[in-house]
């Protein structure tokens, strides 16, 4: 009869490596996940304003200061990239680009909006005063 010496202790070491190095190598398969960057969808027009997507309650409400409004929703779409209409009256219609969303100030203040898609899901809407751009 024949003896057959198996040596599991240096087969062991050879497994651990081999499945070290599997895992290792399919990490490298795993897509890295994207900066969590401004959704114009986070903002949510309604009839007193602009609410803001899961933020507690926080809200951007028809009569605040023009300033504020835009810095505010440069925070939340990114960088400020903004079309200007002026109707010589005093009021003023922004809109950021790609987002669908357009806000009207008069005399420095938040006083409507208008809306499309991708803020809205739906058609175009508005709400308070557009000065006849709604």
């Amino acid at each position: 009869m024949r003896k057959y010496k198996l040596n599991y202790g240096q087969t062991q070491p050879a497994v651990i490596r081999g499945l070290a190095l599997t895992v290792f190598a399919l990490s490298g398969c795993v897509s890295p996940q994207p900066a969590s960057a401004p959704l114009p969808q986070r903002i949510i027009p309604y009839s007193g304003g602009l609410k803001i997507a899961d933020s507690g309650g926080l809200e951007i409400s028809f009569g605040r200061t023009q300033e504020g409004v835009e810095k505010a929703i440069d925070r939340l779409v990114g960088p400020r990239i903004i079309d200007g209409v002026d109707d010589g009256a005093g009021c003023e219609l922004r809109s950021w680009s790609g987002t669908g969303l357009s806000l009207i100030f008069d005399k420095g203040a938040f006083v409507g909006w208008i809306a499309g898609p991708p803020t809205w899901p739906a058609p175009k809407r508005s709400a308070g005063n557009t000065c006849g751009w709604g």
